[in-house]
C-alpha cells in the first residue's frame, strides 16, 4: 500500500461457492469526506486532532485536582463559578470525556449524509454552510460524529478560535455518557461565553461551547 492508494474494504469476508448469479452487490460512495484531501489524509489528521484534544483534557483534570486559585478563575470566566458543584462535575465528566475522544476512530467520523447515519435514531441537520458537525445523543454509545463542509476547511489547532480540535471536544461533550451537554449558546470567543456565564450560571456548566472554551480556549496554536 502506497501513500497515494486509496482502498475501502467492500465485504468482510472472501468465498467462493458451486451457487451460479451468487453474488454480493455492493454500492460504494467514493466521494472524499473532506474535498480538499483524500480519506487517507483526512484518517491521519483526524487522529492526530483527536489526540491533541486528548492532551488538553488531561491538562485541564490535572488543573481540576488542584483547583488553585488560577483554575477558579478560569472556571468562573466560563462558568460564572466555581463552587464546589463545578468542581465535581468537572471532576466526574472529564476522565469521561477523555475516554470518549479515545474510543474515536476514523470509520465513526463521517460525512452528514452518510450511509452510517442511517443506523442512528436522529436525522442528520441538513448543511447550512455554517454548521461544523453533530451528534445523535441517543446512540452515544456508537461514537459516531457527522461533519459538514466547514469543518474541512477550519484550522487544525488555533485555540483562540474555531478549529477541528474543538469541535471534536464539543461533539463528544453531548454524549450522555459524557456531560450530556446542550447548545444553549454557541461562540468560540472568549467573551461571548464569558457574557453568557455572568447572566447563566447555572446554564453555563450544561452548554457544549462553555465546556469546550474552558478546555481548549487559549491564546496560542496547537500543532498537529
Amino acid at each position: 500500500m502506497s501513500d497515494t492508494t486509496e482502498w475501502v474494504t467492500v465485504h468482510d469476508t472472501a468465498v467462493t461457492n458451486t451457487n451460479p448469479d451468487s453474488n454480493v452487490n455492493v454500492t460504494l460512495n467514493t466521494e472524499p469526506i473532506c474535498r480538499n484531501m483524500t480519506n487517507r489524509e483526512f484518517k491521519r489528521l483526524i487522529m492526530k486532532v483527536r489526540d491533541a484534544a486528548v492532551v488538553l483534557v488531561k491538562e485541564r483534570l490535572a488543573a481540576v485536582m488542584k483547583w488553585d486559585a488560577h483554575e477558579r478563575t478560569r472556571a468562573t470566566y466560563f462558568f460564572g463559578r466555581a463552587d464546589e458543584e463545578i468542581r465535581s462535575i468537572l471532576a466526574t465528566g472529564l476522565p469521561k470525556l477523555m475516554s470518549a475522544l479515545q474510543e474515536l476512530v476514523p470509520e465513526k467520523i463521517v460525512r452528514w449524509d452518510d450511509a452510517l447515519n442511517r443506523n442512528l435514531t436522529c436525522s442528520m441537520v441538513p448543511e447550512s454552510g455554517m454548521n461544523r458537525a453533530s451528534v445523535c445523543k441517543p446512540d452515544s454509545a456508537k461514537r459516531i460524529i457527522a461533519i459538514y463542509s466547514s469543518f474541512c476547511t477550519d484550522p487544525d489547532g488555533n485555540l483562540w478560535q474555531g478549529a477541528k480540535i474543538k469541535t471534536l471536544i464539543h461533539e463528544c461533550t453531548h454524549f450522555t455518557d459524557t456531560f450530556d451537554s446542550d447548545d444553549l449558546m454557541y461562540g468560540n470567543g472568549e467573551s461571548g461565553m464569558h457574557a453568557f456565564a455572568l447572566g447563566n450560571p447555572d446554564k453555563a456548566i450544561r452548554n457544549a461551547d462553555s465546556i469546550t472554551g474552558y478546555i481548549a480556549t487559549f491564546d496560542r496554536t496547537v500543532e498537529i
